[in-house]
């Protein structure tokens, strides 16, 4: 598998309901962040606390559309998408289509992800064309 071919499928493994709570617990750098449209950080133990919580019950999410996806360096992958995302939090219902920016880092000879920030969950996808 190519460098971008193991990204995309770290994105699409990251999309799946049942394993987003851990996937950043399984394959983030040690430093990494997750920014949430509120600007709050939060860590990957953070985060899978907060999906294992019951506050969110995730039920579809999926990678849109890859808007950009640019090698840094031979090391560092900046990939910017839309994430169809529909869940429930705190019992309100939630549709979005936010646009996420993440950044990759090889660790060895592994893809891990190092950082992600996600806007508000309404993208205008045309923006992007």
């Amino acid at each position: 598998m190519t460098d971008k071919e193991q990204i995309i499928s770290l994105l699409n493994e990251l999309a799946t309901p049942k394993k987003m709570g851990s996937f950043f617990v399984n394959n983030a750098t040690s430093d990494f962040l997750f920014i949430r449209p509120s600007g709050n950080p939060i860590s990957a133990k953070g985060f899978e606390e907060m999906m294992n919580s019951g506050d969110v019950v995730q039920e579809k999410a999926e990678i849109t559309k890859i808007h950009r996806f640019e090698f840094l360096s031979k090391d560092v992958v900046m990939c910017i998408f839309t994430l169809g995302s529909k869940f429930i939090y705190k019992g309100n219902p939630n549709d979005d289509l936010p646009t996420v920016t993440s950044v990759f880092k090889k660790v060895g000879d592994i893809w891990k992800i190092h950082w992600i920030q996600r806007s508000s969950g309404e993208s205008d996808l045309s923006l992007w064309d």
